[in-house]
């Protein structure tokens, strides 16, 4: 009698692999098997585009590259990816038709683009990428001129400027260098013999480039020549031209010891400022640069006001509120109220709002409690003086 337990048995399905490069389907336990054939895996790359075509000779830009067949290694190994037969960094596989990678420096100049993949196999594309020039200026440096202290802080202009880049000024090297953009450097002069230098701007990769006779060390006397106008409104708002010498960047003005309202830096001979308000008469302009050098000129702006005095009626038939205070610039009108809507209680009014060497004519009327006003009083003409 056979035994209840039931016989087990197994099955093994051995299969002998040819070591042939074509493809092999083979029966394993009922199934079927279909592995990629080698020369698949060696399929050799394409290239279709590169974007952007185009960079600087420093490199740096990370590109797209489309194609076919771009595969990684078993170990994870990748594509090689060369610009004119440097080698690329940053090289990642987004798909089998597409990579990125980072281009490499090299000379000016159009170049071709490789591909290798690590199993074998590349393809290179001709004239793929062009290396476009960026020819390093200097197109001019302002202010032009400073001590021969140093310490002018100086805005340089140009073109393909580089973080990193230094200045000199007559060979001896700029301090506080900083990049502003591609186009703009701002540096503080060195100490420096009196006379003209050039200018001299370094990339960190080598590039060099001058500008000859492109700032001027002088005396180191800070000087107020000139103010134009010499007068204006006691009002203040004046925008006045002030020459002079050696005027730095952070200059600040003052009018008979008042702040002007606002101070622009034209260049180290010119400074546009505005008049503060001020009493009338003439005062003394002063220019003092941030490092503390301080010039004056005496009686260099006088500031214009008219003052204006009249009598109260010495009777009336009504009660006067105040009066209000008219200007022309023509005995014949027409008049301006100076004056707001709110009449003026006192008998002197001073008009701050006039120029020099005008002439000017003044009514003066009275006002009683209803707001009626009286026949004017005047004209009476008065001329400013220069």
């Amino acid at each position: 009698m056979q035994s209840s337990a039931l016989e087990r048995k197994s099955i093994v399905c051995l299969v002998t692999l040819l070591a042939v490069a074509i493809p092999m389907i083979f029966t394993a336990c009922g199934g079927t098997i279909t592995p990629t054939s080698t020369s698949q895996q060696n399929s050799a790359p394409t290239i279709v585009s590169v974007v952007p075509d185009s960079g600087p000779p420093a490199g740096g830009q990370v590109v797209t590259i489309t194609g076919s067949n771009f595969t990684t290694g078993t170990q994870q190994t990748l594509p090689s990816v060369s610009f004119g037969g440097v080698q690329a960094t940053h090289v990642t596989v987004l798909s089998s038709a597409q990579l990125t990678a980072m281009v490499p420096a090299h000379a000016a100049g159009t170049v071709t683009l490789e591909v290798a993949n690590p199993s074998g196999g590349s393809t290179a594309l001709a004239n793929a990428f062009t290396y476009a020039s960026t020819s390093l200026t200097v197109s001019s440096a302002s202010p032009s001129s400073g001590l021969t202290a140093g310490g002018t802080v100086v805005t340089v202009a140009g073109s393909n400027f580089s973080s990193g880049a230094t200045v000199s000024f007559g060979g001896s090297p700029a301090s506080n260098v900083s990049f502003v953009s591609s186009t703009q450097l701002k540096a503080t002069t060195p100490a420096h013999a009196a006379g003209t230098v050039n200018v001299v701007v370094s990339n960190p990769g080598g590039a060099s480039v001058t500008l000859a006779n492109a700032f001027s060390y002088g005396s180191s006397s800070l000087t107020v020549s000139s103010v134009s106008p010499i007068s204006g409104p006691a009002a203040g708002g004046t925008t006045v031209t002030i020459s002079g010498v050696n005027f730095q960047t952070g200059v600040s003005v003052t009018f008979g010891g008042f702040a002007a309202t606002s101070v622009t830096l034209s260049n180290s001979t010119t400074i546009v400022a505005v008049t503060p308000e001020h009493s009338s008469g003439s005062v003394t302009v002063a220019a003092t640069n941030s490092n503390g050098q301080s010039a004056t000129l005496s009686s260099a702006f006088k500031f214009h006001s008219v003052d204006l005095l009249w009598n109260a009626p010495s009777s009336s038939p009504v009660t006067i509120a105040g009066y209000n205070v008219y200007r022309a610039i023509s005995s014949a009108g027409p008049f301006g109220r100076l004056n707001s809507s709110t009449p003026v209680t006192n008998t002197s009014f001073s008009d701050a709002n006039v120029q020099g060497s005008t002439t000017y004519y003044y009514e003066v009327k009275s006002v009683d409690s209803n707001g009626t006003e009286s026949s004017p009083e005047g004209p009476v003409s008065t001329t400013t003086s220069p």
